[in-house]
């Protein structure tokens, strides 16, 4: 996948929308390559995931009345109007993860400037690359968070968690005042979470920076464990929390969704770690149906080869004078021939038994002539009405004889061996 995000800083030298800050992950969970290009120059993928800053985003968390869907959006512009700097319908909103529009209760939602947001989405339709999902840089977390790191030639100071998003900018000062600036700034991320709904201190915070900054980040906060991490990890940690910013009027590529919807649920079943149970699940399942259908075919084996241990056994016991048995069965079957033979009785194969057969049918057939041999015979010129013919040839395959028709030429081979 492709995460992409807009680049529109005046320290980059290039117009707004004109640069993207791009990361591609295989897998969903790591970024596999990064890199900066104007939008004719952004790698191509299957699927391409717009991620909105920091600073476009505002966070609300509202009381939502119980009402129907399509009355919805008119009440969250009176919910937030009191709220928000801009007019409501200037405004593009978003529900979180899991929320049910429509239902009593409360959750966050994501306010966003719609004209901001359409021309970024206009901007990569232009440039091939239609976007089939939206998310959030950053959003509130179940447990508190702490990053530090630079976003659009910003260095920013985010914490989240159940209180919501908090976001402040590291200024750009001398090192003397740089120092106490990061100062207040880590005084004020203390208060604000110390004020949140589960009050934890800064020291339970999960903390993490950029490679750039993490020196200044154990420098702010020496109490704390500081992992190494980018911020395109912080967006695919949106992207598998479930977000997608494409709500109520705005519309998507219809046929990107659809192109992305496979390989997203395919990479989400082989590589995230909550369905690891599952696929372990699947996978002794799978192993259990192989070694089931092992141990079956070994059963069915050992039966074979007992049967035909019994039917060598049998045929040796009963006909010693066989002494290579090649194919019991037939063979069997070739020394009750010879000794019925032997002592005058007729097999269903012979030429009387065939004669019997055909002068038994209601209607005789006539013919004109008979070629026979042993298993097998042919009869030429055969005279006979159609019905009389179906019941003749019935009475034969129930005798035995298989039978073959070319014209008024009958063929027939003897099948009970």
């Amino acid at each position: 996948m492709l995460l992409l995000t807009p680049v529109e800083n005046a320290s980059t030298g290039s117009e707004p929308g004109t640069a993207w800050r791009w990361a591609q992950s295989t897998d969903g969970l790591k970024p596999a390559r990064l890199g900066l290009s104007p939008a004719a120059e952004l790698p191509s993928d299957v699927e391409c995931v717009l991620v909105v800053p920091v600073e476009q985003l505002s966070w609300h968390r509202v009381q939502l009345p119980k009402i129907g869907p399509a009355r919805l959006r008119a009440a969250l512009d009176g919910l937030l109007e009191e709220h928000l700097l801009d007019d409501p319908a200037q405004l593009h909103f978003a529900f979180e993860p899991g929320a049910k529009p429509g239902s009593a209760g409360s959750c966050w939602v994501a306010a966003c400037r719609k004209a901001w947001l359409q021309a970024q989405l206009q901007a990569l339709e232009q440039a091939q690359r239609p976007v089939g999902r939206i998310v959030p840089a950053v959003s509130p977390q179940p447990a508190e968070q702490l990053w530090l790191q630079e976003d659009g030639g910003q260095t920013w100071c985010i914490a989240t968690g159940p209180a919501g998003v908090l976001m402040l900018p590291l200024p750009h000062l001398p090192q003397s005042d740089s120092d106490a600036s990061a100062q207040v700034i880590a005084n004020t991320v203390r208060k604000w979470l110390a004020a949140g709904p589960s009050g934890n201190e800064a020291s339970m915070l999960s903390a993490s920076a950029d490679a750039a900054h993490l020196a200044l980040a154990e420098q702010i906060w020496p109490e704390l464990r500081w992992t190494m991490a980018s911020a395109p990890e912080r967006w695919l940690q949106s992207l598998r929390q479930g977000w997608n910013l494409a709500q109520f009027d705005l519309r998507l590529s219809a046929s990107q969704r659809r192109g992305q919807w496979l390989p997203r649920a395919w990479r989400t079943l082989t590589r995230d770690s909550a369905w690891r149970p599952v696929r372990w699940s699947l996978g002794a399942l799978l192993g259990l149906q192989l070694l089931g259908l092992n141990l079956l075919a070994w059963q069915e084996h050992r039966a074979e080869q007992a049967r035909k241990t019994e039917l060598r056994t049998l045929l040796t016991q009963t006909f010693p004078q066989v002494k290579l048995v090649l194919d019991a069965p037939r063979q069997m079957q070739a020394e009750l021939d010879r000794l019925r033979q032997q002592q005058g009785e007729l097999g269903g194969s012979d030429l009387e038994s065939l004669l019997a057969v055909l002068g038994s049918a209601d209607q005789p057939a006539a013919w004109q002539k008979i070629e026979f041999s042993p298993g097998q015979a042919k009869l030429v010129g055969v005279a006979q009405d159609a019905a009389g013919q179906q019941t003749l040839q019935s009475t034969l395959q129930a005798r035995g004889w298989r039978v073959e028709t070319s014209g008024s030429d009958w063929r027939l081979d003897w099948e009970k061996r």
